[in-house]
């Protein structure tokens, strides 16, 4: 630092300083270039050092991944499957064990007190095969019907010089023929349709070929539908031994279940008939046309 003529202390002049220490470095700088440039070899004695030849690198060795097993073998070729099997919707039970299925399937039709007592006891497909081959033979099958026998013995009238079959006597079949009038027999055998692979089975245990028993039904309806109109408190009556037969030999010849539609009286009989001509006609409409 020096003093100026006023004696106040001059500050450094410090772009001039830094120009002085700017200029030194490069020529510090130049002189380290000249240096280097100078101790360099001219081009004239530098031999250019002969190259190696070019040799081309081999290829490099393809690598192969070692082949499978399953590789090496064929083509594994797999078959169509089936199509799966759709569950079948309520598969039909075994015999022995239908009873609750059918009184299932009949649950929610109105079947009266008769009905009801006849799906009770156990083998109904069983029973009502039995039925069928009674009545198709022209029996009455009394044991199979939830309907007892009258407790009166059989009303007649006899006034002296004919004995015949008494009106009041009618009146106790009322309650069957009113029920048989009140079944929806449409609605009866389109539920039980399903199960009549099962009745043919029971059918056969008779020894009858199980496809005979649709037309047994159709025979038994028939003979029950085709009761001549008669008015029995005009058909005479004779004693054989114990027992009263139909005197005229036309009306006693007739099939034991033709004469029980008889006994019932002629309105009675009117409805059963009506009621057994209706079943045929749907049997062959509903079951028969579809077996």
């Amino acid at each position: 630092m020096t003093e100026n003529s006023s004696g106040t202390p001059q500050q450094p002049n410090t772009t001039a300083s830094s120009r002085v220490l700017l200029i030194g470095a490069g020529l510090i700088a130049a002189v380290i270039g000249a240096a280097v440039f100078i101790n360099r070899p001219s081009p004239a004695d530098i031999q250019p050092e002969p190259s190696p030849p070019l040799v081309s690198p081999p290829p490099a060795a393809i690598e192969l991944a070692p082949a499978s097993e399953a590789q090496l073998d064929a083509p594994e070729v797999i078959a169509p499957s089936d199509p799966p099997i759709e569950p079948i919707e309520n598969p039909l039970p075994m015999l022995e064990e239908s009873d609750d299925p059918v009184r299932d399937a009949l649950g929610e039709i109105p079947m009266g007190t008769i009905g009801q007592q006849y799906l009770i006891p156990s083998n109904i497909i069983e029973r009502s095969a039995s039925l069928i081959y009674l009545t198709s033979k022209g029996d009455v099958p009394y044991k199979l019907l939830p309907v007892a026998r009258p407790a009166k013995p059989f009303s007649i009238s006899d006034d002296g010089t004919q004995v015949v079959a008494d009106a009041s006597g009618f009146a106790r079949y009322d309650a069957l023929a009113q029920w048989l009038e009140s079944l929806d027999l449409s609605t009866i055998l389109l539920s039980l349709q399903p199960f009549l692979p099962l009745f043919r089975e029971a059918w056969s245990y008779y020894g009858e070929p199980p496809e005979d028993f649709d037309f047994a039904v159709v025979i038994a309806l028939d003979l029950i539908a085709s009761t001549p109109s008669v008015d029995t408190t005009e058909a005479r009556l004779i004693k054989k031994e114990a027992v009263w037969i139909y005197e005229d030999p036309s009306i006693e010849g007739l099939a034991p279940i033709q004469k029980q539609v008889l006994r019932m009286g002629p309105e009675n009989a009117a409805v059963v008939k009506a009621k057994a001509d209706e079943a045929q006609a749907l049997w062959r409409k509903q079951i028969m046309a579809n077996p």
